[in-house]
């Protein structure tokens, strides 16, 4: 038996992620993360229809259309609204579960790189993870505003990735 286990070859992915062989820092690598969560999500609507974007597992379960908009809904709270503290019209958080009756796919995906490009933009700015959130609504850091998003995005789109499946079959990522 040799003394150095062989080296295991990263899986091949459709949808890239953060290199493991290079060193990156903490904001960097964050980051890095949530973009392939962001396009994990959005590869989980490649080649839907009206119809599939709207189904749902179970009665009390989200669409995968429903889901990648809460995900857009949940950048703008999380990054703009408690972080920023950007002054905004709240009254869109009673739809933070709803997908427009005349959405298609591409108009999910128009919202949610609308919405992610806006997040990215208040990221672009933060120097340092240790900055205090702006809005008085929820005290709290930018650390851990990242941190939830990051949760709050592969938790949802581990849901992606079994409706996924149970709609037509397809899996990977």
């Amino acid at each position: 038996m040799s003394e150095h286990p062989a080296k295991e070859t990263p899986p091949e992915l459709r949808v890239p992620r953060p290199a493991e062989s290079e060193p990156a820092d903490e904001m960097p690598m964050a980051r890095g993360w949530l973009q392939h969560l962001r396009e994990s999500a959005i590869f989980k609507l490649e080649d839907l229809d009206d119809e599939q974007l709207r189904w749902k597992p179970a009665p009390t379960a989200n669409s995968l259309g429903v889901i990648v908009v809460h995900l857009g809904y949940a950048e703008r709270l999380w990054l703009r609204a408690v972080f920023a503290g950007e002054p905004m019209d709240m009254s869109w958080r009673q739809h933070m579960f709803t997908l427009p009756d005349d959405w298609s796919v591409g108009d999910v995906i128009a919202f949610y790189r609308a919405e992610t490009a806006a997040a990215d933009a208040v990221l672009d700015g933060a120097p340092s993870f240790d900055l205090p959130s702006a809005a008085p609504i929820r005290p709290t850091t930018l650390r851990w505003v990242v941190g939830h998003l990051l949760e709050e995005t592969a938790r949802h789109v581990g849901h992606m990735d079994i409706t996924r499946e149970l709609l037509d079959g397809r899996i990977g990522r």
